[in-house]
């Protein structure tokens, strides 16, 4: 605790004090916090009676609540705000043996100048003669740090005077105390780096490892959180390991089993504060009630990096009516942050890390997070074949329908999209064998079909074929693979593709599954049109049609049947490909199934194109494009936008064509589909060519070849694929 006299009786009060410790030598990337603090203090602000006394600061153990109050008190008093000087104490709120208050006013009056033989005998006269220290002075800024309790806080606070102020830090919201609450987080990325690399270079000036070696810095700075207590750890144990790379210490937080007991360092930091970040989340779970700490291990167990209320409930066992008191009290200790627009909450990584680490050594609390995965899973499953059903347009197909609308369905997955993923990659040890994540990575394929996350599905379908050959379910496996055949054919891995796709083939003819057998024969027929093996295709899709058909698959049957229809269209049969085409459109309407219309459509429109018929593509392609609209498919619509032009173009109208084009183009880049990109741009030299603005024509046509060479491929509007697996 600062803010103690050198000697048991003082000089008469000084004028001005002078009390702080020093401002944080390493300090970033806190502006806008630091701007927000010194408009809450600055005395030219609200003025009078009116302004705000007391300032709090609230924040997550470790988060640089201590470095932030100095900063901001050390530049409050260069700019001349505290005539009166400035106090300081730390509290210690979070030690086994807090600083009461009544111990901290022995200091603040020592510090006022007030000798131990003056001093009052009692504790009240004690307050009282503080006040009146304080009455008779200019301006004092009070820094209150680290307090755990209000009534640390409330006998401090100044009585009369005008323009004192006090600066409070502390783990928790100080809701009871007439305060103005800030709350403080973690570091942007960058500023974690310039944190990393100031601490280091400060201590040797030619350490040049954060420039060197920019991807570890950046991943040791996610392995910390953000957390300044942790970067500063990390940032020591650089210094110590001066000859050594940061990738080394990045390796080595990876492969800790409590990366948060990991992140300590020898030695105190400029506060003489412990370099070890376990302590400071120990305390705060040693002061929860049980109810709360358990509520607190079940949330660790969220997937993804926040939870909504629902799922919260679902991992609790509590009622929303229960569980949102102990949520916001977990937000008012700093363990949870709300999203602003309210039901959705916030853990921190390191946070999170520890709640399942505590969970984990606690043998009593395996049962209970083992029942509270299973209870998110089946939530989550539930909701999904919803959401599914939603996406893909046919919402009467799922038992129960949860959304409503296909919108509120895209919304609710957009919001679970991380914590959806990271559910589906439920694969340790203590989830092997689990059906729910498995199926959950497989009910995920429309939706990142449709946000063309690629990437993310061939992921989560690899996952769950693992888990399937783990727990040795023969149809798990035939699923999953599939499905993360179709995710590779959509990557433009198409050897991959084909290879994975014959799995579920053999693994459906094994167990006699037709409808296996007919989804497969189907997924196989994409990749050889893809590859231009024309005649593998239709055989492919000629198989699946038939079974489909033999075994009642109506709606399967008639996707197939346009999957063969456009391999039939790419070999020239463009009569045969358009009666299929006519006959998939009228048996999707009837069936309601919006899906299969848009398709349909899509697929006549540039059958009617092949034909010469561009008067009739263009009504097809335009009623596509409400369609699509309609369902939020923008990618199909960025396609049709482009065949439209393609069709203008062939009729005369080179300005409606370049129009549309350049709707095209926005949404290509937009989505990142550089394939999709070069088509656009070829076409827009088309028509800029027909424009006679050759020299833009050849600017476009230039932009698209270097797009195609990273495909190798030049497809015109025959090729683009209208596939259904």
């Amino acid at each position: 605790m600062t803010g103690k006299s050198e000697s048991p009786r003082a000089a008469p009060s000084p004028t001005a004090l002078s009390a702080l410790p020093a401002a944080p030598a390493v300090f970033t990337g806190r502006d806008d916090e630091v701007a927000e603090l010194l408009g809450a203090l600055d005395p030219g602000v609200g003025g009078g009676s009116e302004s705000v006394v007391i300032s709090a600061v609230a924040g997550l153990g470790g988060v640089g609540k201590t470095a932030l109050a100095l900063r901001v008190a050390h530049v409050a008093r260069g700019r001349g705000w505290f005539s009166g000087g400035a106090l300081f104490v730390d509290l210690r709120g979070y030690d086994d043996v807090p600083v009461t208050a009544d111990q901290a006013v022995l200091a603040l009056l020592r510090a006022l100048g007030v000798g131990d033989a003056d001093l009052p005998p009692t504790a009240d006269e004690q307050y009282a003669r503080y006040r009146g220290e304080l009455s008779s002075r200019e301006p004092v800024l009070i820094v209150l740090d680290n307090a755990s309790d209000p009534a640390q806080i409330a006998p401090l606070l100044p009585g009369e005077g005008g323009g004192h102020q006090v600066l409070v830090t502390s783990r928790e919201v100080q809701d009871s105390l007439p305060v103005r609450q800030f709350r403080v987080n973690g570091l942007s990325p960058d500023a974690s780096r310039e944190l990393v690399d100031r601490s280091l270079r400060r201590f040797d000036p030619d350490d040049r490892r954060v420039a060197n070696e920019p991807d570890a810095v950046r991943q040791l700075a996610e392995l910390c959180g953000h957390l300044p207590l942790a970067l500063l750890i990390v940032s020591a144990l650089l210094r110590r390991r001066r000859q050594r790379p940061v990738s080394t210490l990045v390796g080595e937080l990876r492969a800790a089993e409590d990366r948060v007991r990991a992140l300590r360092a020898k030695g105190v930091d400029q506060y003489g504060k412990e370099l070890s970040l376990r302590p400071v989340f120990d305390v705060m779970y040693a002061r929860m009630e049980p109810e709360l700490a358990r509520v607190f291990r079940l949330l660790g167990q969220a997937p993804g990096d926040s939870i909504g209320l629902w799922p919260a409930v679902n991992l609790t066992s509590l009622e929303p009516e229960r569980l949102e008191p102990l949520l916001d009290e977990l937000a008012a200790v700093s363990l949870l942050t709300p999203f602003p627009s309210g039901g959705r909450w916030v853990m921190h990584d390191l946070v999170r890390v520890y709640a399942r680490l505590v969970a984990v050594e606690d043998p009593g609390a395996h049962e209970e997070v083992a029942e509270a995965r299973n209870r998110l899973l089946e939530f989550y499953r539930q909701l999904l074949v919803s959401a599914k059903a939603h996406v893909e347009g046919i919402p009467a197909t799922a038992p129960h329908d949860y959304f409503n609308t296909r919108e509120l369905a895209l919304n609710w997955l957009d919001s679970e999209r991380t914590g959806l993923l990271d559910i589906a990659r439920w694969t340790d040890d203590e989830d092997k064998g689990r059906p729910g994540s498995l199926l959950i990575a497989l009910y995920l394929d429309s939706y990142l079909g449709l946000r063309r996350a690629f990437d993310d599905w061939a992921t989560v379908t690899k996952a769950a074929y693992e888990a399937a050959l783990r727990v040795h379910d023969a149809s798990a496996e035939a699923k999953a693979s599939s499905a993360h055949g179709t995710a590779l054919f959509h990557l433009r891995r198409f050897e991959e593709a084909e290879t994975t796709q014959r799995r579920p083939l053999r693994l459906s003819t094994d167990s006699g599954d037709a409808e296996g057998q007919a989804m497969a024969w189907n997924r196989i027929g994409l990749t050889p049109r893809a590859l231009k093996r024309y005649d593998d295709a239709i055989d492919a899709h000629t198989r699946s049609a038939q079974i489909a058909a033999e075994i009642g698959l109506v709606r399967q049957a008639s996707r197939v049947r346009m999957n063969l229809g456009a391999a039939l269209s790419d070999v020239g049969r463009v009569e045969e490909a358009y009666d299929v085409f006519e006959e998939a459109l009228a048996l999707h309407v009837e069936l309601g199934d919006k899906r299969g219309e848009t398709i349909a459509r899509d697929s006549l429109g540039i059958t009617l194109f092949k034909l010469g018929r561009h008067e009739e593509a263009v009504t097809a392609f335009v009623h596509v494009l409400g369609l699509c609209a309609e369902s939020g498919d923008w990618h199909r619509r960025a396609i049709v936008w482009n065949r439209l032009g393609v069709t203008w173009n062939k009729l005369g109208l080179h300005d409606e064509a370049l129009r549309a084009h350049a709707r095209a183009l926005n949404w290509f880049v937009f989505s990142r589909d550089r394939l999709g990109e070069a088509r656009v741009r070829a076409n827009m030299g088309s028509a800029l060519l027909q424009l006679d603005r050759a020299e833009e024509a050849l600017s476009a046509t230039c932009q698209a070849l270097d797009l195609y060479r990273e495909f190798g491929n030049e497809p015109d509007i025959a090729e683009l694929p209208n596939t259904h697996p």
